[in-house]
């Protein structure tokens, strides 16, 4: 995946400029026509940086420079302040990049717009839409918070699996080392006896000998199996049948659909309440969605926006949104709060799908238990199978 710059108009000729992610320059041709964008200029972009910087810096940063912006600096001082106090090396340059860009001339948003992989598509569409607007102090503090929710979301959802995770290792390693170390011991016992191994050690002798002569095949399967599960999630088709085949259970359905819902609503709100038009707002959203079923149902409310319909009737025609959906859309439409309403609708899918995940990982504890003891289990009454099968030997 490489970011390229594109400029595009839409059907009324308005200019819409951004950073999209994309395979190439085709493919982001083809992102663009799919929201009703007809490309006019695209190409890719060169950052001068391509490293990953942590997410708190980046998000320090928009918070530092909104306060120094609300407090009457002007955004080349701010960010020239902002750069001395940097303790990151590679984003210390980004933003001294970005202050010259400013000083030679540019506006803050088409420096951001270099550096796509860093600050993200959403950045530089808020800033423009403060710029025109003369509120890019404000704005800069509600992209701050925005980043600093969508940071802490995910920091929860990672560290709720921290424990069954570590659980399961433990787990494995004890099996691995049983299979392999201990086992065998006993059953040398037998073969120096030239007695028969009991039937349960023998299947468990059989698996340790494969794990010490193969065992070390096993990492390579798996990189190979995440490799080539990337290469073929960059593949538009086979994209689509991963992304078909996710939909097909209602688990992995309901994680899918409540993420990229609260994604979709936190970022649309975010922008709506920052002053960006709604049809810009939609066209970044929905290049936000990943999952390829969910964007293609959501693709025709661009369109329908477009001829006047409202958004709370697409959702509530559409059986796989959540009734909620429509139906506080509705309301936020006839009281003119859509970005508030969408930013509530935000926070509930997102409480949702924590109650859901935390749910799930608190049946994962006792099921890895129950089921690594059992299998820990069943390699100690092998042993113990073979300790009594001693008794049995005829001398």
């Amino acid at each position: 995946m490489s970011y390229y710059q594109y400029q595009a108009r839409d059907a009324s000729g308005e200019v819409h400029r951004g950073v999209m992610d994309a395979i190439s320059e085709m493919d982001v041709a083809h992102k663009l026509k799919t929201s009703r964008l007809y490309p006019v200029k695209i190409k890719a972009v060169k950052s001068r940086a391509r490293r990953r910087i942590p997410e708190e810096h980046i998000v320090r940063f928009f918070f530092d420079l909104s306060d120094l912006l609300l407090a009457g600096l002007p955004v080349d001082r701010a960010l020239a302040l902002i750069s001395t106090n940097q303790t990151h090396k590679g984003f210390q340059q980004i933003v001294k990049n970005l202050l010259e860009d400013v000083q030679g001339g540019g506006d803050l948003s088409g420096a951001l717009g270099k550096y796509g992989d860093v600050f993200g598509a959403l950045a530089g569409h808020m800033v423009r839409a403060g710029e025109a607007s003369g509120t890019l102090g404000p704005i800069l503090k509600r992209l701050a918070e925005y980043m600093e929710q969508r940071r802490a979301f995910r920091q929860t959802l990672v560290s709720s699996m921290i424990y069954p995770i570590i659980l399961l290792g433990t787990s494995l390693v004890s099996m691995v080392i049983l299979l392999v170390y201990v086992i065998p011991k006993f059953a040398q016992i037998f073969h120096d006896l030239n007695q028969q191994v009991p039937f349960i050690t023998e299947i468990m002798l059989d698996i340790g000998t494969w794990l010490k002569e193969y065992g070390w095949t096993l990492p390579i399967l798996l990189g190979v199996g995440f490799w080539g599960g990337k290469y073929l999630m960059g593949k538009p088709n086979w994209r689509m049948r991963i992304d078909r085949v996710l939909f097909w259970f209602p688990f992995s359905r309901y994680i899918i659909l409540h993420s990229e819902l609260t994604r979709f609503c936190r970022t649309l709100g975010t922008m709506i309440q920052a002053g960006v038009p709604l049809l810009r707002s939609l066209s970044l959203g929905q290049e936000l969605i990943m999952n390829v079923v969910l964007k293609a149902e959501i693709a025709p409310l661009h369109q329908e926006i477009k001829t006047g319909r409202s958004m709370s009737n697409f959702f509530r025609g559409r059986p796989l949104f959540p009734v909620r959906m429509g139906t506080m859309l509705r309301i936020s439409e006839e009281h003119g709060n859509l970005g508030s309403g969408l930013l509530g609708l935000s926070e509930h899918f997102e409480k949702e799908l924590q109650r859901r995940l935390q749910r799930l990982m608190t049946l994962m504890e006792p099921l890895v238990i129950v089921t690594t003891g059992a299998i820990i289990g069943l390699m100690v009454m092998s042993m113990f199978s073979a300790i009594y099968g001693i008794n049995d030997i005829r001398f």
